[in-house]
């Protein structure tokens, strides 16, 4: 009996000394693993924006179909686990918290594995960290090739023109080495730009009131569609100032507020369309939020 404990022991110790091998095997740059299979390897990645956190791969997503993705999911950078985080179902009423990839990917297309993070604020004012930047990510992505910045937007100004007109002045930045393609508001019109997005909004939070744009949005037929006379132009290492003009806002009192917006992409887009001409359509969303006050 005492022997056969001992077998068992050093098979235990043998198993966990191969599985930490096995860690340092996986290796180099960019890892992520289900349970305890390895579904992303480098090989495995085009490319990683990091404004959006979203992966391109040079396959597909069918991983995520799989039985695999009741478990969590890590994420390595050069062997080294950086984080963990939860599959989420999009019809589930359940909100989790940190790193999430929601399934299935319906609104996606299948060569992209977007990243997600919930974040909160406890009782003490303590805000859970993003870990999805990481710099130890960003090294090992670079090592492959694999990083790009990806667009990013900026708050410039939001002017109360009137009690029901709101203007919204936002800076959008390419700092990579290629022109992207944006979905821009004022060629495809206020209607279809709030198809993909729920636009502005104000919190206050002393009343729990939020106060809403009332743009009436315009789905595209059919849904996942979308016309390339929408798209604008940023050239590489540049920025545009947009402005977006709300004509039938709600009333918003004097006090303080927690402005949120969301900047919108293309998500659906086939790969063997996603480059048109010497410009490739950018993809995802950037949510902005800044503390503001109306006199």
């Amino acid at each position: 009996m005492r022997t056969i404990l001992l077998l068992l022991v050093l098979v235990g110790i043998l198993a966990v000394s191969c599985e930490q091998d096995d860690i340092s095997i996986w290796g180099e740059g960019f890892c992520m693993t289900i349970g305890d299979k390895v579904v992303l390897k480098p090989e495995d990645i085009d490319y990683y924006v990091l404004s959006t956190h979203m992966i391109y791969l040079k396959g597909d997503n069918s991983f995520l179909k799989e039985e695999l993705y009741r478990d969590s999911f890590c994420v390595y950078a050069d062997g080294e686990k950086i984080y963990s985080g939860v599959f989420q179902s999009w019809v589930s009423s359940f909100m989790p918290t940190g790193p999430v990839i929601y399934t299935p990917g319906i609104f996606y297309a299948d060569y992209l594995l977007p990243i997600e993070f919930i974040q909160w604020t406890d009782l003490s004012g303590k805000v859970n960290p993003d870990p999805r930047g990481d710099e130890r990510i960003v090294q090992a992505l670079k090592a492959f090739g694999q990083f790009q910045e990806g667009l990013k937007c900026e708050l410039r100004s939001v002017q109360f023109a009137s009690k029901n007109k709101v203007i919204l002045q936002l800076g959008l930045i390419n700092n990579d080495t290629f022109n992207y393609l944006y979905l821009d508001p004022v060629k495809m019109g206020m209607g279809f730009f709030h198809y993909f997005t729920n636009g502005l909004s104000f919190w206050d939070a002393k009343s729990y009131k939020s106060y809403s744009n009332n743009v009436q949005y315009i789905q595209p037929v059919p849904y996942n569609s979308w016309e390339k006379e929408w798209l604008s132009v940023i050239e590489k290492r540049s920025e545009k100032t947009i402005w977006i003009t709300y004509d039938n806002f709600d009333e918003i009192p004097s006090g303080k507020y927690l402005l949120k917006f969301s900047f919108p992409g293309l998500s659906n887009v086939p790969k063997t369309e996603l480059f048109q001409g010497n410009s490739r359509i950018w993809m995802g969303d950037l949510v902005l939020s800044k503390e503001i006050s109306r006199e």
